[in-house]
């Protein structure tokens, strides 16, 4: 079975695109789904928009924080709790579109490796009206992140992923906000995991406002950086 875990924040205009964009992929993929919202203290009509999809499908899952704990807390919490064999990440505005999906599954399923990547900075990957700032911190960031680990990665720090869920849930996590993609990346790589990349477009966000504040994401990613580092050199 496959878990599809959305972390979302103040995501009501982006709910209602789970029934008509994301359904439709999965369905098409003919596997067996669950569909894992994770609600991490929303102000808006969030949970609300998602208790109406439950009641048309039962493959819908809830569950809430009741305050705002950031990310990477809503990222654990959905690998805790689901139950799937793989376990899909996806961004709740769809920067990431559910119709890739199929495209990192069938790489998961061929090599039974242990991460599939969605990239769009690699080979192959595209990127379409994303502002440019954000797209050369992103690059400088993912640059340290793959020098550090010695692999040659070019998306460690996005979302949109396919995990091996007895690989990633056994992983002990601290991260709570943007930089968990890059520890559970990073973690995976220590355990030596496989680990591919699959050629994806990022798109900019149709609904809502942006969750990232730039200036404390890179603060919580050099954090990281200096973590890792030490790991490396044989410090926990």
């Amino acid at each position: 079975m496959i878990s599809i875990v959305i972390p979302a924040f103040n995501e009501e205009q982006n709910i209602p695109r789970i029934r008509t964009e994301l359904i439709p992929v999965m369905e098409r993929i003919k596997v067996a789904y669950e569909i894992l919202i994770v609600d991490d203290g929303s102000r808006d009509r969030t949970v609300q928009k998602v208790n109406e999809l439950m009641k048309k499908s039962k493959r819908i899952r809830l569950l809430k924080h009741g305050i705002n704990k950031g990310l990477g807390h809503a990222v654990r919490t959905g690998i805790v709790n689901a139950k799937g064999d793989a376990i899909v990440m996806l961004d709740a505005d769809f920067t990431f579109h559910p119709r890739e999906i199929p495209k990192l599954y069938d790489e998961y399923v061929k090599t039974g490796y242990d991460c599939i990547i969605g990239s769009h900075f690699g080979e192959g990957g595209k990127t379409e009206d994303i502002p440019i700032h954000r797209l050369i911190l992103s690059r400088i960031v993912n640059l340290l992140y793959s020098l550090l680990l010695g692999q040659k990665i070019s998306s460690i720090s996005s979302i949109f992923r396919v995990y091996k869920a007895s690989a990633v849930k056994k992983l002990k996590l601290e991260s709570g906000g943007f930089d968990i993609n890059a520890e559970i990346l990073a973690r995976m790589l220590q355990n030596k995991a496989l680990v591919a990349e699959v050629p994806v477009t990022l798109t900019s966000r149709k609904f809502g406002t942006s969750k990232i504040k730039i200036t404390k994401e890179m603060k919580s990613n050099f954090k990281l950086l200096w973590k890792i580092l030490f790991w490396k050199i044989g410090f926990r």
